[in-house]
């Protein structure tokens, strides 16, 4: 996940509306990632995460939950590394926080992991994260490795990603493309390369 380019801030589509365009382009140009995509998470998979997490989930991630529950990809459809499920959000927002140390000092300053921090996307214990919490922060996507301390990407919100990868896609053959996400590539095999 790229940052935005600064100085842009375009009028943000409904996360259903980026998702219907993503998959448009992947039906007619990656169709063995489309596949990989999960169907829609049920309302009642979402209401359960959010009684175990004790706070709602973003609503931009619900939207996307909505459209598709992860993906079943080794590396990832998107740009992102492999999108979660709502069981693995869980799964995985559980497992960090029996090792994050909140009263650790070097939280302050260096954080691991927060207390309202969602992951939506990872591999090998790398996660993509939503801030869900209060603040300056809110709604806006990081990246928090297993070894080091994690940071904000500059995207204020999951659908202002997913509509500049809407839009990568739909410039996927100009080379003069120069966006905020990189345009993806397809190889012979059908796969997808960002």
């Amino acid at each position: 996940m790229q940052p935005p380019r600064r100085g842009v801030d375009p009028v943000v589509p409904p996360v259903a509306k980026s998702w219907c365009r993503i998959d448009a382009w992947l039906s007619r140009y990656a169709p063995k990632a489309l596949a990989g995509l999960r169907p829609p998470a049920s309302w009642q998979s979402i209401q359960e995460a959010e009684s175990r997490l004790g706070f709602p989930l973003p609503a931009d991630l619900r939207e996307s939950l909505r459209c598709h529950d992860g993906d079943t990809s080794l590396l990832g459809v998107l740009p992102c590394r492999r999108l979660y499920s709502v069981t693995e959000i869980i799964e995985v927002r559980e497992m960090r926080m029996e090792i994050w140390e909140s009263d650790d000092p070097d939280q302050a300053e260096t954080p691991w992991w927060g207390m309202k921090w969602v992951p939506i996307s990872g591999s090998d214990g790398d996660d993509h994260f939503i801030d869900a919490g209060e603040g300056v922060w809110q709604n806006h996507l990081g990246d928090a490795v297993h070894d080091d301390q994690a940071h904000f990407l500059g995207w204020p919100s999951l659908g202002s990603w997913l509509h500049e990868v809407a839009e990568a896609m739909k410039h996927h053959d100009q080379s003069s493309w120069a966006g905020a996400v990189t345009a993806p590539k397809v190889d012979s095999s059908g796969d997808i390369h960002w």
